[in-house]
């Protein structure tokens, strides 16, 4: 076990975005098997345990178990024992310090370099370096570290624009919106009185504005748009770098969206209210990711849903991307190593990840997809020919905006970042004081950090 693991704590860097309903109707995988390995001719078997972000009993635990146990058949030599509930930050470290670690682990993105850092994971670019052409260049820098590659691409998602055809085509609104201003003039298209009381009980878009993490990666997303960034780091030193006119224009724009165009209740929502008002139409857009077109799907052809590209800002295109990677803790050896990567060489396979759209088994018998493949080449495979709508889930890669830029980001949205942008949507401060407050308080937590 690598020493310097125990130098450096780390800050737990995942508040991200955790609405994730399940999604999709595909009810059989046309993933092809991957060759057969031969069983070692001794007869061997080495057993190795996988631990997921999921419970191992869940919808997606099973889903990923359906994969295992394809992996099992057509590699006879090695078993796998499915855990869920995968740590992060100080906790995942911790759990590698022990050297009673999974061999393979589901790691996010965010957790990625800084644990790399001090040296937690298996460096597999030897082994998986070759595969760097089946994936965009932003995706795989998510799971760099100074030439080391720290963990395979494997999951991921890209946030969107999810919307209800039959209202846009109710609403006369033929295209999908491109712009900010156009965005907003739709939504504002689509806020109706459908009953005739006065008020308007069909909405434009689900926006949340409930301190929490919902509202921190929805604003972060209009904030990438305007050109605003989180944090600047120059010779090693990070500053809060959000309170600039970029970022109080996204903020000022937000705050428009979601007083004028989402539920008067929408300062109590977060995400998962969200995703019930789109599939009970109160809303017509929602920005989610794969698993927001269920929310139409499971309607059972109440309405069909659209997937569009976020708008353009005034510095383009920018989304939040996460990713997951399959990485190998330091203190992995021999047997053990060697099944661990001929694990993650089928789990990041094509085929194998073709079966990742299968999707997770509802209620209702059929399958939803809860995450899209990362991998690149996937346009060709049976479900993006069923369903291209994903494909666009795929574009925003090309468009990433970091939410955890730094370790101590994590602290400062718990902190001060979101209760400052709560305070700016429900009026009871200027967006510019509210990020001014999340400048101060927030470079204090990282002055006071080292």
């Amino acid at each position: 076990m690598n020493k310097k693991l125990g130098l450096i704590s780390m800050t737990c860097l995942m508040g991200l975005m955790t609405a994730c309903s399940s999604t999709n109707t595909n009810e059989t995988s046309s993933a092809a098997p991957v060759a057969s390995t031969q069983a070692n001719s001794n007869g061997k078997v080495t057993n190795i345990s996988m631990q997921i972000a999921w419970a191992s009993d869940s919808g997606r635990g099973k889903a990923i178990r359906e994969m295992l146990d394809q992996f099992e058949k057509e590699n006879k030599d090695v078993k796998v024992e499915l855990l869920g509930g995968v740590q992060t930050g100080q906790k995942l470290l911790t759990q590698i310090l022990s050297g009673k670690s999974p061999e393979v682990l589901q790691v996010a993105y965010g957790d990625a370099k800084p644990l790399a850092v001090q040296g937690a994971f298996v460096d597999l670019m030897k082994d998986f370096g070759a595969e760097k052409s089946n994936y965009m260049p932003q995706i795989w820098e998510l799971a760099m570290n100074e030439g080391q590659l720290t963990g395979m691409p494997w999951l991921g998602h890209t946030i969107q624009v999810i919307y209800n055809k039959n209202l846009f085509e109710k609403a006369g609104i033929k295209e999908v919106p491109k712009t900010w201003d156009e965005f907003y003039a739709a939504a504002k298209k689509l806020t109706v009185d459908t009953n005739g009381d006065g008020k308007p009980d069909q909405f434009g878009i689900g926006l949340s504005g409930k301190q929490g993490a919902d509202l921190g990666w929805q604003y972060g997303l209009f904030a990438g748009q305007a050109g605003a960034k989180l944090v600047t780091t120059k010779d090693g030193k990070s500053e809060v770098a959000i309170n600039s006119p970029e970022g109080i224009k996204a903020l000022e724009f937000f705050t428009k969206l979601l007083t004028e165009t989402s539920p008067p209740d929408a300062l109590n929502k977060d995400g998962a209210a969200i995703q019930t008002d789109f599939r009970n139409q109160v809303v017509a857009m929602e920005l989610s990711g794969p698993w927001g077109v269920a929310e139409a799907w499971k309607t059972n052809g109440k309405f069909e849903a659209g997937v569009a590209e976020v708008p353009t800002g005034p510095a383009g295109k920018a989304t939040e991307v996460t990713s997951y990677l399959l990485s190998v803790p330091t203190g992995v050896e021999g047997d053990k190593l060697a099944a661990s990567k001929k694990l993650i060489k089928y789990l990041s396979s094509k085929p194998a990840q073709e079966m990742v759209m299968k999707g997770e088994k509802a209620e209702d018998g059929k399958y939803y997809p809860f995450r899209i493949p990362i991998r690149k080449d996937m346009a060709d495979t049976q479900f993006y020919k069923d369903h291209p709508e994903f494909n666009t889930f795929m574009k925003g890669v090309e468009y990433p905006v970091s939410l955890f830029p730094i370790p101590q980001w994590a602290q400062i949205s718990d902190e001060v970042y979101t209760s400052a942008l709560n305070q700016a949507v429900s009026g009871k401060i200027s967006a510019a004081d509210a990020l001014k407050l999340v400048q101060e308080k927030g470079n204090t937590i990282i002055k006071n950090s080292k």
